[in-house]
């Protein structure tokens, strides 16, 4: 029998495409599977959360990719291209399986290794994350580049040896690049239930009354939310990621922490990362983030961070700088 952790992504690989509705009848299947909750038993808002918790992981981790629109019948979640992914690690050169899987994968990866040479080394762990229904983290250690190029092309797979954490923080877009896209209007406010984000607790409240804001409506019949950044009377519609980090910048808020002895960084849970900078953080380890309640001296207004670990300085440097953050340095021993 397959693990119950790897079963999601066989399927979505084995399709290489699914609508939401199947992603989500999927999802719904094996989690109750694995938690023992029977049907009729299901938290259905619990059960949202962890669904939309989990693709962002998978996608995170580069094994999924997945589209969103205002037409539900068009969202789909695709496999990605099955590849070795270079981590941006001192030390002897390692990368990660990331992409579409199988169950014959990881032993096809192993007879790889052997091939270029017995010292080279397969690590295969659980993810350190809560949630169910992640693969297991598969990491090769060689004791060379061109190894680890050797073992790609045995397998027919592309592998790049920049990591790709380094590239895609070089291609994705600033905080200002994302704006400088959008186009703002004097149209009447929706009158639709609206909640705005305040920016000291990172929650979505009834009202705040600074100038510039970010609020979120809901659709009065459909279950979807939509956003708008509103500044002296105009509004847009805005990413809700990108929402948070923009309202952050302009009150000069600071809210990413990094530890320059462990490499490691922490996020407000309430405030994620856009997608493409939280597969940054996550693909210098290969493993998803670590959920945590609280941080010592940090606002006790901010309830949870992810803490995404072997981070290099320059990548947390450069990550904090796209958003117009300046890091916060602190002290995250989390083992005590």
């Amino acid at each position: 029998m397959f693990e119950t952790s790897e079963k999601l992504l066989y399927i979505i690989s084995a399709k290489k495409e699914v609508t939401w509705l199947s992603f989500k009848e999927t999802f719904d299947y094996l989690y109750n599977l694995e938690t023992g909750v029977r049907e009729e038993n299901t938290d259905k808002d619990g059960i949202k959360n962890k669904r939309f918790q989990v693709i962002r992981a998978l996608d995170s981790l580069g094994h999924c990719d997945f589209n969103f629109s205002d037409d539900s019948s068009k969202n789909k979640v695709y496999a990605a291209p099955l590849l070795l992914v270079r981590l941006p690690s001192a030390g002897f050169p390692q990368a990660i399986l990331a992409g579409a899987r199988s169950p014959a994968t990881i032993k096809q990866l192993s007879d790889a290794c052997q091939s270029v040479g017995n010292h080279i080394n397969i690590e295969i762990k659980e993810q350190a994350s809560e949630l169910v229904l992640i693969p297991k983290r598969v990491a090769v250690q060689a004791e060379e580049v061109r190894e680890l190029e050797a073992i790609a092309s045995s397998l027919t797979i592309p592998f790049i040896e920049t990591p790709s954490a380094w590239s895609l923080l070089h291609f994705a877009a600033s905080i200002d690049d994302y704006l400088a896209t959008l186009k703002s209007s004097n149209a009447p406010e929706l009158n639709w239930n609206r909640q705005t984000f305040n920016p000291i607790s990172l929650q979505f409240i009834e009202k705040t009354d600074i100038n510039i804001r970010l609020s979120r409506y809901s659709h009065p019949s459909r279950n979807t939310k939509i956003c708008y950044l509103w500044q002296d009377g105009r509004g847009t519609e805005i990413d809700l990621d990108w929402g948070r980090y923009a309202i952050l910048k302009a009150l000069r808020l600071n809210v990413l922490i990094y530890d320059k002895r462990r490499f490691t960084m922490a996020i407000p849970a309430s405030a994620k990362l856009p997608r493409l900078l939280e597969r940054v953080l996550t693909l210098c380890s290969g493993y998803t983030a670590k959920y945590l309640k609280n941080l010592r001296s940090t606002s006790s207004q901010i309830q949870g961070f992810n803490l995404f670990t072997a981070v290099p300085p320059q990548i947390a440097e450069m990550t904090a700088a796209k958003l117009g953050q300046t890091l916060l340095q602190q002290s995250l021993d989390i083992t005590t």
